[in-house]
């Protein structure tokens, strides 16, 4: 195995990030972080539990909330009905609007998969809870996404389709993905410091899910990233730009949200100056009815975390252009310092 895999690296072609070209052979970011992203979550998060003292069924109920949505629009999207009304909750109000989805035979296949698969996040959690499971809130579905996307592009009653073809539809789930992908990583951390390992591993397994859907949203929408969305006169592109400064505004200090592309290239997974994903707290999901956890607060870092910790965790990734340009990869630099070589 050791022998097969040297031959496999060896034979491997080199792999750029962004921007394709940029760099001879360094990964893009070869600035030392000291963990800073990892430390500033596990502050915020040390800091959010000692106040809250949040149970995991106070956290495993917000999730409920998040997979209820993101469960009903794809289940509508794919197969033009809702979950069972078991898993909805008989005594739920009923959602807001929802249809079949009007998708190409690729598409189709994909909303299928990541429907069953959001379908699955909410029986889990209810199987998990017992008698403390919420069932879902009032959904406005068709409305909620029209509201989010005139707010986030800065218009006012612009009719938004989710259903309208596959661009629309990806960039519709995408928003919903990415929030739970990032939420999901942060519930993870602060279920870990109850000790539960079986949740743990269950709201861990939600994130890597999560994770995977939103970063097939992303590439797909790359590939449309040129297109114009006739509504708002904006190629996808702009609107992905317009929707991740929004989500940042709502979200606090800490740089969570990316757009599409980065210095010119593809950001299929956005992460920090390492490559390691991110994390939202339930304060930064805007979202949340039913359960202990349901008003959503931007939250910033307490006033006892250096600027310098905050500072390097928001560091994008440093871009060189050859080994020349570092003397050491594992030597601290200023956080974002970018090489004179590297073109922006």
């Amino acid at each position: 195995m050791a022998a097969l895999l040297a031959v496999m690296l060896m034979a491997a072609a080199p792999v750029f990030a962004q921007p394709p070209g940029s760099n001879a052979g360094l990964p893009p970011s070869a600035t030392a972080t000291g963990l800073a992203a990892q430390k500033l979550t596990a502050e915020i998060g040390s800091a959010l539990m000692a106040e809250m003292k949040y149970t995991d069924v106070d956290l495993l109920s917000f999730l409920v909330n998040t997979e209820c949505l993101e469960a009903e629009f794809n289940s509508f999207a794919a197969f033009g009905v809702g979950m069972h009304p078991k898993l909805f909750g008989l005594d739920s109000p009923s959602p807001m609007g929802g249809k079949k989805a009007n998708l190409s035979w690729d598409i189709q296949l994909w909303s299928e998969e990541v429907a069953r698969d959001e379908i699955g996040h909410v029986r889990i959690l209810h199987e998990a809870l017992g008698a403390d499971a919420p069932f879902c809130p009032q959904l406005d579905i068709d409305g909620g996404f029209q509201q989010l996307f005139n707010d986030a592009l800065g218009t006012t009653n612009v009719e938004w389709d989710p259903y309208k073809d596959d661009v629309h539809f990806v960039l519709s789930t995408f928003a919903l993905e990415e929030i739970g992908a990032t939420g999901d990583k942060g519930v993870t951390g602060l279920v870990a410091i109850n000790g539960n390992g079986t949740v743990v591993d269950l709201v861990g397994g939600l994130a890597q899910s999560a994770g995977y859907q939103a970063a097939a949203d992303r590439y797909i929408l790359w590939t449309h990233r040129n297109d114009t969305l006739p509504e708002f006169g904006k190629t996808v592109n702009e609107v992905m730009e317009e929707l991740t400064s929004y989500r940042q505004a709502l979200t606090g200090d800490v740089q969570i949200d990316q757009g599409l592309t980065y210095r010119g290239g593809i950001n299929v997974v956005p992460t920090d100056g390492n490559g390691v994903t991110l994390s939202r707290t339930p304060q930064q999901v805007d979202w949340g009815v039913n359960g202990r956890i349901n008003t959503p607060d931007p939250l910033s870092p307490p006033s006892s975390i250096p600027s310098e910790l905050i500072a390097m965790a928001n560091a994008p990734y440093t871009i060189v252009s050859s080994y020349k340009d570092v003397e050491d990869p594992f030597a601290p630099s200023p956080p974002g310092n970018v090489s004179a070589s590297s073109s922006p």
